[in-house]
């Protein structure tokens, strides 16, 4: 069976195969590892556009308030100056390590969230089979969300211009003009956001139809619920 198949034609896939834990995992690993792979392209992309330094507070000097309450403190670092330089690239690459671990974090809630709505939902309508089924179901029917990610790093990397930054630019015209280039990015977003969790609703409609068991009306009912949940958790 092609392996696009879940993706394509879930009612045959699901109807005619079995669940194999090897392609279970692999799944889950790309679904994991994934995201934090799109906020890195996401940087990348960033950092290829946006050029030259900035200026930001001195991490190696105590607050002004500090200072001012002990004037003439050397040891303090107080005669450090206020403010340095900074390049853009660095600081995006801090910021980006920073997130990472929240990312990966997320897609695991994410993950664990679809699953136990799913089990709980088919559970109380006397659905066959394990939680083991459950998830395996809201895993396949996650892998669209692959497609908005790789869809939403394109479009960025079209729509961001080159920009080049001195520690003279003002922030607030700069930061203005990078909103502007993804305005209409984020006008798409619901659109985008709305096709993929109505092609993971389908997913999962067939796969609590064939592998939990539920009538064709409850299996469309608690899917078409979660992927609705999971619709409005992205316009937050």
């Amino acid at each position: 069976m092609p392996p696009f198949t879940p993706l394509f034609h879930p009612d045959r896939f699901f109807a005619e195969r079995d669940f194999r834990t090897r392609r279970i995992i692999a799944v889950s690993l790309l679904l994991v590892f994934s995201h934090p792979i799109g906020v890195w392209g996401i940087s990348w992309i960033l950092q290829d556009r946006i050029d030259g330094t900035v200026m930001i507070d001195n991490p190696n000097r105590p607050s002004e308030s500090f200072c001012k309450a002990s004037p003439g403190s050397i040891e303090t670092g107080c005669d450090a100056p206020a403010q340095v330089d900074r390049n853009v690239d660095t600081l995006l690459s801090e910021a980006t390590g920073q997130v990472i671990g929240l990312v990966f974090l997320g897609i695991l809630i994410v993950i664990v969230l679809a699953g136990c709505l799913l089990h709980a939902g088919s559970w109380l309508l006397g659905g066959e089979g394990g939680a083991a089924t459950s998830f395996a179901v809201a895993i396949w029917g996650l892998v669209p969300i692959l497609f908005n990610l790789l869809l939403g790093v394109g479009l960025l990397y079209m729509m961001i211009d080159p920009v080049t930054v001195t520690p003279d630019s003002n922030p607030t015209v700069w930061m203005d003009e990078f909103r502007a280039d993804l305005k209409p990015l984020e006008q798409l977003k619901p659109l985008f956001t709305g096709i993929t969790t109505l092609w993971s609703g389908i997913i999962w409609r067939f796969g609590l139809l064939h592998k939990r068991g539920l009538a064709p009306g409850e299996a469309t009912g608690l899917a078409g619920s979660v992927a609705l949940v999971f619709w409005l958790l992205t316009l937050i």
